[in-house]
């Protein structure tokens, strides 16, 4: 199963633990390489030492060297090597060579005052580490007043030694293997930590999300529990729990006006249908009676024909808003205008069509005659008979067209009662005595002007004047 927790925990120990193994493995190595240094430089430090101890008068040269001041060149408890030469003969060696058979320290190819260092096995067999340079003694102190001028031509006539020191690196072994061991544990460690410590502040820290959907499943639309609380939510939350309460609430408006309009629609059947339970009652009850049975069809046909009315309104209501894209052409406003008013002013109304001739829109046809035919119809019921009617057009300034259609409204209509207008089945009228319209046609207006990016709005003037206005 896809989860936030288990992604977000593996992607953090995975990061955090890899920053710190990389860390801790430079830090290994620059230990290493420390210690290894500070090897190298005491091996340095004291072959610098015994170098010093070679002095070289007008006669001989001298080692000053005493056995019982360093004891790691003459005992056998972990023994260090020394080996000097001199005009490539052997001048002096440690009394630890003297206890092998291979005695001798290797000589490496070096230049003068210059020294290298490298890895070798020692005599005893361990692993060891070998010093090895090049140098001219020093010259006795009293030699250098007695020599004066001449100490530069003795300096150039002395003859070269060589110096090669050993020492054991097996304990310094065992120190980079205990560091290493260290960083290995200490890596083990910092990644059981991490993928802990990373689990429990994970775990912490989507709590708000797991609360916030314990409170999500409490909210129920039939109660007064229908949003949710932002109160002590985090930031990053906020958003998501404001855009789910708006969800919430137009739901509840939905699924309010849903019931309203199930409510409505039973009431709208249910008054031709007993009406012909009715009729149907009394004339068999009354089978004789004469002027009873010739109205009997004509009041069933014409029961008849508002049933299906009901039933074709609310068919073209759930047509309009199934979502289907609907095909758009150019549409000449005011020819279609002119076929509207022709077919739904029966009665000769007076309408004034003040519309450019020539002005067209790109829209679906069908959808926006249902929708004239409607607003033009609504016009002319609602309003009184010796009214007049006016139907205009305009341009916006970003190029839209502007149809406004107003009429005398029969009916004072409210800013409240003007907001549900397009709801499906309300009426002013909540007798409901109109047996011919039955508050579906603004329903079907609005549908059809959301499906083909038409803005209809509607406003009461003075003088009851009520006007409608399209932008396309």
């Amino acid at each position: 199963m896809n989860s936030i927790k288990l992604k977000l925990s593996r992607y953090l120990t995975l990061s955090i633990s890899t920053l710190l193994v990389i860390i801790l493995l430079l830090t290994d190595i620059g230990v290493d390489n420390w210690i290894s240094n500070e090897f190298d430089r005491a091996m340095t430090s004291k072959s610098g030492f015994l170098v010093t101890l070679v002095e070289e008068d007008l006669d001989q040269v001298e080692f000053h060297f005493a056995d019982e001041f360093m004891p790691e060149f003459s005992g056998n408890n972990d023994p260090e090597y020394f080996q000097l030469w001199r005009d490539n003969q052997v001048f002096e060696r440690s009394k630890t060579l003297e206890l092998f058979e291979e005695n001798h320290l290797p000589k490496l190819d070096v230049e003068l005052n210059k020294a290298k260092i490298t890895n070798i096995t020692l005599p005893d067999g361990r692993s060891g580490r070998l010093y090895f340079t090049k140098f001219k003694p020093q010259i006795d102190s009293d030699d250098r007043q007695v020599l004066g001028g001449r100490k530069q031509d003795f300096i150039h006539n002395q003859k070269i030694m060589e110096l090669a020191y050993a020492i054991s690196i097996e304990e310094l072994e065992q120190i980079l293997w205990f560091v290493d061991i260290i960083f290995i544990l200490s890596s083990l460690t910092v990644v059981f930590a991490v993928r802990l410590i990373v689990f429990k502040v994970v775990k912490k820290g989507l709590s708000p999300l797991e609360k916030l959907n314990t409170e999500l499943k409490s909210v129920n639309l039939n109660s007064n529990n229908s949003s949710i609380s932002t109160h002590n939510l985090p930031i990053e939350l906020t958003p998501i729990a404001n855009g789910i309460n708006h969800f919430l609430n137009e739901n509840k408006i939905l699924y309010s006006r849903e019931k309203r309009i199930t409510s409505d629609i039973a009431h709208e059947l249910k008054t031709p249908i007993a009406e012909l339970l009715n009729l149907t009652e009394v004339s068999i009850k009354f089978p004789h009676e004469q002027q009873l049975n010739n109205d009997y069809k004509a009041e069933v046909l014409s029961i008849s024909q508002r049933l299906k009315n009901i039933v074709n309104g609310i068919l073209l209501l759930q047509k309009s808003t199934n979502g289907a894209q609907l095909a758009k052409k150019q549409v000449n406003i005011s020819q279609l205008l002119n076929q509207i008013i022709l077919r739904e002013n029966i009665n000769n109304r007076v309408i004034k069509l003040d519309v450019n001739p020539h002005i067209t829109a790109l829209t679906n046809d069908i959808a926006l005659e249902t929708i004239l035919s409607n607003l033009i119809s609504n016009a002319i019921f609602y309003s009184p008979d010796n009214s007049d009617i006016f139907i205009a057009s305009a341009l916006t300034d970003d190029g839209k067209i502007t149809l406004m259609i107003s009429n005398i409204s029969v009916y004072q209509y409210d800013e409240v009662e003007l907001q549900h207008f397009f709801e499906p089945l309300w009426q002013k009228d909540s007798s409901r005595t109109s047996s011919d319209r039955y508050g579906l046609g603004l329903a079907i207006v609005k549908s059809y002007c959301d499906n083909i990016g038409v803005d209809v709005s509607v406003a009461m003037k003075l003088g009851n004047t009520l006007t409608f206005t399209l932008t396309i």
